[in-house]
């Protein structure tokens, strides 16, 4: 009896041992692969740090800041699939670091905050895949693709949103019977003007249903064709409620005679009408909720796992590749950075004879760019007509410069409000250019602005356009400056006489 009682007490939990070996196996790759993200990170603090000023800063991008929070949730609940998995080093993955890495490169070289952006998380998945393995990945697929909704990008679909936002306004108001006048961006009822500016355009409203339709669905779906299905859903229903939510305002305004729905009533309403859409979609989506989790990948048994144990080599020669890498392209780019302007901007534009200019000291009409070197603006009259003419230089050698943001907008002033956003191609001093043409109002004063961008002999409106020629000559190392150019005249109801006015001077 003694016997059998001191080998029951000498004996050792199977599953301590197993747990024991499952831990020795992730140790190394785990260690690796800290390491090799905090080098990362530390050699594109610059991309890090805008991106979190992105998120800090921008009410449409806040949402940012629980993404990745949200994503190490969604990995923490999946460690039970991942304890039976034997991490391992892929040189797949490896590839997909080098691949991401001379994206941040491009981007970089050219100043493209979304590309530098997208690239640094797309290096931060594929040091993942590096070190713990293709099975891993497929374990972790829903929070690593997550993890990219962190990215601000979705400036360009404003204006879309504005105009379906105005156009269903409108006919839901002519459906009502309420009369109403459409004059680009501007509802003209009884009670008053209403401008759908881009606060109004739904933006916020679509990125914060897309983040909470994304995570609902990989929560509450194991079906890939429920998710997709609940995520579309999730983009559709704030772009129609958005425009519901705008007619809503318009109405209790012409109702109430605009005693409220205006100021700061305005924004309530709108937050406590999305609370309730998204809620609603969420507990509809809910019914055809599943099981919590997804089928675990892959059934290896924890005897596998013992073969890894004390296997640091793979580990090691991973982490030293991964720190090459990143090292020879953020030296790359910083020394084609460090490289002098080769020549100035384009010259200025010269109006034609008659045209007599005198300074324009209060140009506040005219773009607010970030990072201008030098400025200059002149108003131009012939007789009752007037131009004036916005010059501003970018500093050629300062990174993480925005060519067009919501601060360089034309109606960054607070006296100015932009309420239509269109391009035109048109000739200007013996170039062919595509302008962006802006129409904006103060009162009852209303101005057509052109505006364009100009590198060498390159005039664009696209600032994409001009990053392009610049990361071209960064990289034959001639790299050249920027010039803004602004042009601005009056008018009075029909902004298609200022623009052949401006046609005409300019061309």
């Amino acid at each position: 009896m003694s016997v059998v009682s001191s080998s029951t007490s000498a004996g050792v939990d199977e599953s301590d041992v197993e747990t024991g070996e499952a831990a020795a196996v992730w140790l190394a790759p785990l260690m690796a692969l800290a390491a090799a993200g905090l080098v990362t990170l530390c050699l594109l603090r610059g991309t890090v740090s805008s991106l979190v000023t992105v998120w800090y800063n921008s009410s449409t991008y806040s949402y940012g800041l629980v993404v990745v929070p949200l994503t190490a949730l969604l990995v923490w609940r999946r460690r039970s699939d991942l304890k039976s998995l034997p991490p391992m080093t892929s040189i797949v993955g490896l590839f997909a670091f080098l691949f991401s890495a001379v994206v941040w490169m491009g981007g970089n070289i050219a100043d493209v905050q979304e590309v530098q952006h997208l690239a640094l998380i797309g290096l931060i998945v594929a040091m993942v895949w590096t070190f713990l393995g293709t099975p891993v990945l497929r374990v972790l697929r829903f929070p690593l693709l997550f993890l990219f909704l962190s990215v601000p990008v979705g400036d360009s679909l404003v204006p879309t949103l504005q105009q379906i936002t105005a156009s269903v306004t409108v006919n839901a108001l002519r459906w009502s019977g309420i009369p109403v006048v459409l004059d680009d961006l501007i509802l003209s009822t009884p009670s008053g003007n209403w401008t759908i500016a881009e606060a109004c355009s739904g933006i916020r409203y679509l990125f914060a249903s897309i983040l909470v339709g994304v995570l609902f669905a990989g929560m509450a779906y194991r079906s890939w064709k429920r998710r997709l299905v609940f995520v579309l859903a999730s983009i559709c229903v704030p772009v129609v409620a958005n425009a519901i939510r705008a007619y809503g305002i318009v109405v209790l305004g012409y109702i109430t005679d605009n005693r409220f729905a205006a100021g700061v009533d305005h924004v309530l309403y709108g937050w406590i009408f999305f609370s309730l859409t998204t809620a609603m979609l969420v507990l509809v989506g809910t019914k055809w909720s599943e099981a919590a989790g997804e089928t675990s990948a892959t059934n290896t048994k924890p005897e596998v796992l013992s073969q890894g144990v004390g296997s640091y080599v793979p580990s090691v020669v991973a982490l030293v590749a991964v720190m090459v890498i990143a090292t020879s392209v953020t030296r790359v780019a910083g020394y084609l950075w460090s490289l002098p302007l080769a020549s100035s901007p384009a010259a200025r534009v010269i109006l034609p004879k008659g045209w007599a200019a005198t300074p324009d000291r209060d140009y506040d009409w005219a773009p607010h760019p970030r990072a201008i070197q030098s400025a200059t603006a002149e108003t131009w009259r012939y007789g009752q007509r007037r131009v004036s003419l916005y010059q501003g230089v970018y500093s050629g050698g300062q990174r993480g410069v925005e060519l067009v943001s919501s601060v360089n907008a034309v109606d960054a002033a607070s006296t100015w409000k932009r309420v239509s956003s269109s391009r035109r191609k048109v000739n200007i001093a013996g170039h062919p250019v595509e302008v962006i043409e802006n129409l904006i109002v103060r009162n009852d004063e209303r101005e057509l602005v052109w505006l364009w961008y100009a590198v060498g002999d390159k005039l664009t409106a696209s600032p994409y356009e001009i990053r392009a020629v610049q990361a071209k000559n960064r990289l034959l190392r001639h790299p050249q400056g920027v010039a803004l150019f602004a042009a601005s005249t009056p008018f009075l109801s029909d902004p298609s006489e200022a623009s052949e006015l401006l046609r005409q001077v300019l061309e």
